[in-house]
């Protein structure tokens, strides 16, 4: 009996455990079905949200990439715009030096047409240095980085300015021979930085000054400083001096600029891998520091082929089509080819007047705009390109489309070369002088 009661107790007693364990087991699972369904309800509404995010963020990129190709489209716009009409200030006023012999100006004109070539030259570089700053911004600044010899293109750009430098009555050091001096950078993009620094330091100097520019090793790099005898900045003005379009109070003196140069130059030695700080103080003047990194032993020095410069005796008898629309540049395209050489010139204004003149006439070089009427440039040229009449007949353009994606596709379309307005005349001599040379004349042929 008294087992039978033991065992009955020990039932007993599993019996309302097993229920105890029951019930928490049920009270566990309803509490982790509410935990569970507030947890999805978390994420559904941390999904949703993050959802929402996602789709305003996939519209801030829509919009900021169209609001980038809408300034893209506008900076092409008024780059053509502007180019078309400079060049025929420009390309005219270098007619008028060129032909100062048979055709002498007064010293009142030659002093005219300086100063129209010098503001036509200032539009230009401010339409380049506008450009730049929108391709930096946008990421899309096209370099070719190389080892380089600094120093050498210091002094070049030292020979250049040294007119310049005498005008303003400012005396321009160069930096003396050194041998070794290697740097990664852009040639090109070097050359326009040290352009702009050092005439910057020339227009805001004081006459009887002084610009010196120096080359040394520095922080595992090279440093090129310019440093002037300016006027030079307040420091509560320092913050400012590479902010775009800041000309830090000089905006009403007679020196001419924009704001543009500094901040583009920064940008550019950022981009090659280097820096550009500067300190100045106020009455004394300023240095420019650019530093850039140091090239290796191993790396060849780059050197720039020399490039030949057509004379006018250089270029042979010859055929030459220009298609054009512009009355203007065609007037200045009959000027310039009269004083290049012994040429016939030809022109057209549309697209397929162009094609069948140069069908008919087969003449030894075209020169084209890239805008025309009627059929652009580059299907003017697939057309040249699909005649056997003219598929040999070397071709290049000529247009105001200077961004970097219209020389790319001109190049790639085959032109033997896709210059830019405003016309610069040597270029195109240089130009027509490669084509008709590496080409056999084929005006006045049988058909």
């Amino acid at each position: 009996m008294m087992v039978l009661s033991i065992v009955l107790v020990m039932a007993v007693v599993a019996w309302i455990s097993g229920l105890t364990m029951a019930l928490a087991s049920r009270a566990e699972a309803k509490r982790l079905r509410v935990l569970n369904n507030t947890l999805e309800e978390r994420i559904r509404a941390r999904t949703a949200d993050l959802t929402q995010a996602l789709a305003a963020s996939e519209d801030q990129a829509r919009a900021l990439s169209s609001a980038n190709q809408a300034k893209s489209d506008f900076l092409a716009a008024m780059s053509h715009e502007l180019r078309t009409p400079l060049n025929a200030v420009m390309g005219f006023s270098h007619i008028l030096q060129m032909n100062a012999e048979a055709e002498p100006l007064t010293l009142r004109q030659t002093q005219a047409v300086e100063q129209i070539l010098a503001a036509g030259a200032h539009l230009l570089a401010l339409i380049e240095e506008v450009l730049d700053l929108a391709r930096i911004e946008a990421g899309k600044l096209s370099l070719s980085i190389e080892r380089v010899d600094p120093l050498l293109v210091a002094r070049q750009v030292c020979d250049s300015l040294q007119p310049e430098a005498r005008a303003a009555g400012v005396t321009l050091i160069a930096p003396p021979p050194q041998a070794g001096l290697g740097a990664v950078a852009d040639r090109t993009r070097l050359r326009q930085v040290l352009l702009n620094l050092l005439s910057n330091a020339i227009k805001y100097n004081l006459p009887g000054g002084s610009v010196r520019l120096e080359v040394r090793h520095q922080d595992g790099g090279l440093t090129l400083s310019v440093i002037d005898t300016g006027c030079g900045l307040p420091a509560d003005r320092m913050a400012e001096l590479f902010q775009p379009f800041s000309r830090l109070g000089r905006e009403t003196s007679a020196t001419p600029g924009t704001g543009v140069g500094l901040a583009v130059s920064r940008r550019l030695a950022e981009a090659m891998g280097g820096r550009l700080e500067a300190e100045s103080v106020e009455g004394q003047g300023s240095t420019f520091r650019l530093w850039l990194p140091a090239a290796g032993e191993a790396t060849v020095l780059h050197s720039a082929p020399a490039v030949g410069v057509a004379s006018p005796g250089d270029l042979p008898q010859a055929t030459m089509l220009y298609v054009e629309d512009n009355p203007a540049n065609v007037i200045l395209m009959r000027h310039v080819i009269r004083a290049l050489g012994p040429m016939r010139l030809f022109t057209a204004e549309t697209g397929p007047e162009g094609l069948t003149l140069a069908r008919d006439l087969r003449p030894d070089v075209i020169l084209l705009d890239i805008n025309l009427p009627g059929m652009d440039g580059f299907t003017l040229k697939t057309g040249l390109d699909a005649d056997p009449l003219t598929r040999g007949i070397p071709v290049l353009a000529l247009s105001a489309n200077a961004m970097p994606e219209d020389i790319r596709r001109g190049r790639q379309a085959g032109f033997v070369a896709y210059l830019t307005k405003p016309l610069d005349i040597p270029a195109l001599a240089e130009a027509l002088g490669r084509a008709l040379n590496a080409s056999t004349p084929v005006s006045g042929r049988a058909a």
